[in-house]
């Protein structure tokens, strides 16, 4: 790297700050140009140093961090990481709630007798540190849309098989808008790859399933798709659906640098659904997902991805945009308007 990364490491813990700023500043190409010891200190000094990237703690005396998180988001936007306790000791919605408000990714904080390399976060803030994030203000209505030029025309009446959707950075909030609004005599059954931490699967799921009238967990193998039935791909395997009707969970090779793969489960529905067949691809950084989407879209099926403004980031969208393989561009806020519309037999062309 050319320029070095610049990060600010927030906890109220001495010892905690200065594992983490020795693990991070091993590394060449990351410099620490501050610590804070709480929330308020870490909005102040985010304006002041201008980091490019923020470790936060959650649990910390004057200003917690959820808060600090929500007024650098509103303030002076910058990637941060927040450092969680485990979350099968929390409730996922407190989890969650760092996401919402527009932190980046979630990382489960060490013990500090864990040892200097369990507290190794480069590889996360390297990988957040090249984000662009926007402003994050709650109800702050969106612009234009950015739709293709060509109209996608009506899916036949019941004629939607699955829905299969793919995301990463920035894709927990979208999904959770998702199943929060999708009904729940929604006609078809619903498999979804999120790339995340895989300490957070299973709260994830949880968080997922508090929120939707659908029945929300984790795969497992074997699993028989129905409708009203939302599966999340656990970590450390692929999730395929081998025919119709079936979940399979897999080991096997990272694919696009990913394991579960979006692309490997998107393939598998276009090969076993073929023009019943919806894909989705949301928000994200890489590629994963994009030659899925291909598949499907070559099989007959429906490719929808998220559009630049509302993606967190708009790698894996691009990607599939640039293979062409994206029949409508859709705003993250309407993907269940969208599926609704396309379970009732409606033209996409009519939605705007």
């Amino acid at each position: 790297m050319g320029k070095k990364v610049t990060v600010l490491v927030v906890d109220d813990s001495v010892i905690c700050r200065q594992l983490i700023s020795a693990a991070l500043s091993d590394d060449p190409d990351i410099q620490v140009v501050g610590t804070a010891a709480n929330g308020q200190e870490a909005v102040a000094l985010t304006k002041e140093l201008r980091p490019h990237v923020i470790t936060m703690d959650v649990d910390m005396p004057v200003m917690d961090g959820l808060t600090a998180v929500e007024h650098i988001m509103a303030e002076c936007p910058t990637p941060i990481l927040v450092l969680t306790g485990d979350p099968r000791s929390q409730a996922p919605a407190l989890t969650y709630r760092a996401l919402e408000l527009g932190a980046l990714a979630l990382q489960i904080k060490p013990s500090i007798d864990a040892g200097p390399e369990a507290w190794n976060l480069t590889k996360e803030v390297k990988l957040i540190s090249s984000v662009r994030v926007i402003r994050h203000v709650r109800g702050q209505k969106r612009g234009a849309p950015g739709m293709p030029h060509t109209p996608v025309p009506a899916l036949p009446a019941a004629s939607m098989g699955i829905v299969a959707v793919a995301a990463s950075t920035g894709g927990p909030q979208v999904l959770y808008r998702m199943l929060s609004e999708l009904p729940a005599d929604f006609p078809a059954p619903i498999v979804i790859v999120q790339h995340i931490n895989a300490a957070f699967s299973e709260s994830l799921a949880s968080w997922l399933a508090n929120a939707s009238k659908l029945k929300v967990r984790l795969a497992v193998d074997g699993d028989t798709l129905q409708p009203g039935l939302v599966l999340v791909a656990p970590p450390d395997q692929h999730m395929v659906v081998p025919v119709r009707g079936r979940v399979a969970l897999k080991s096997g090779v990272e694919r696009d640098g990913h394991m579960p793969s979006g692309t490997v489960l998107l393939e598998s529905v276009a090969k076993a659904y073929a023009r019943r067949a919806v894909g989705v691809v949301l928000t994200g950084m890489g590629a994963d997902g994009a030659d899925g989407l291909l598949a499907i879209k070559q099989s007959g099926g429906l490719a929808l991805a998220q559009n630049e403004e509302s993606c967190v980031v708009f790698g894996m969208p691009g990607a599939a945009v640039e293979r062409k393989a994206v029949d409508h561009l859709i705003h993250g806020d309407d993907v269940a308007a969208t599926l609704s519309r396309l379970a009732r037999g409606e033209s996409l062309a009519a939605s705007r």
